[in-house]
C-alpha cells in the first residue's frame, strides 16, 4: 500500500510571502490616528455622563433617593466605555469601583449615599487633576475607592 501525503495550499502563507499590503508600523500609526478622530466625542461623552450621575445622585440631586442603582450602573459603564483619552488618570478604575457600589446598593436594597459621595467626589477630582496626581497618590485613591464599594457593615 502507497500512502500519498496531500497537502493544500495555505492562503495565509501565500499572503505573506507576496508582496504589497501594509508595515506593521504603519498600520499601528494608522489606527492610533483613527482612534484620535474619536477623542474629542469622547471627551464629550465622558463629561456628559459624569454630568448626568450628578445631576441624579450628587447631593444636591433632589430626588435621588428614588433613582434606580441600575441607571447608576450603567451610567458609570458608559465613564468606562469613554474613558480611553483619560486612561492615566484612574476616572475608569473609579468608575469601576461605582458599578460595584451600585451593586452592593441593589443586592442590599438600600442606597449607601455616604459611598456614592465619595466616589462621585473622587471622580471629579480624577477627571480634572487625575492625571497629574502622583501615581501613589492616584493608587490609594482608587483603592480606598475599592475598600468603600465593598464595605459590608455586618463583617465590621
Amino acid at each position: 500500500m502507497t500512502v500519498r501525503k496531500f497537502r493544500p495550499p495555505n492562503r495565509l502563507a501565500s499572503l505573506i510571502k507576496d508582496k504589497g499590503g501594509i508595515l506593521a508600523k504603519d498600520a499601528v500609526a494608522a489606527a492610533e490616528a483613527g482612534v484620535e478622530t474619536l477623542r474629542e466625542s469622547s471627551m464629550a461623552a465622558l463629561d456628559e455622563a459624569l454630568g448626568e450621575i450628578e445631576r441624579r445622585f450628587g447631593k444636591a440631586a433632589p430626588d435621588r433617593a428614588s433613582e434606580n442603582a441600575e441607571v447608576l450602573y450603567l451610567l458609570a459603564s458608559r465613564v468606562i466605555d469613554v474613558s480611553l483619552f483619560v486612561a492615566d488618570a484612574g476616572i475608569d478604575k473609579a468608575a469601576m469601583s461605582l458599578c460595584g457600589l451600585a451593586d452592593s446598593c441593589a443586592a442590599a436594597g438600600a442606597w449607601r449615599w455616604d459611598a456614592v459621595d465619595v466616589h462621585l467626589n473622587a471622580m471629579k477630582l480624577l477627571r480634572a487633576h487625575g492625571a497629574e496626581l502622583p501615581a501613589e497618590h492616584r493608587d490609594a485613591m482608587l483603592q480606598g475607592l475599592y475598600q468603600v464599594s465593598h464595605y459590608k457593615p455586618e463583617e465590621g
